[in-house]
């Protein structure tokens, strides 16, 4: 939900979908650029964090 409000306000509805697509291409992206990628880590039914291997 913090995603959410921070990136499209709390007065648009948006599917919890959208930001799990975003972050699969964030993920496709990064890889891209460095294979050793420190990963954007599924925390379910909490969120997302930053994960440093």
């Amino acid at each position: 939900d913090q995603l959410m409000d921070a990136a499209y306000g709390e007065s648009i509805y948006v599917d919890d979908r959208t930001i799990d697509s975003h972050i699969k291409r964030l993920r496709k992206k990064f890889k891209e650029v460095d294979a050793d990628f420190a990963e954007i880590e599924t925390l379910y039914g909490v969120g997302y964090r930053y994960r440093e291997v």
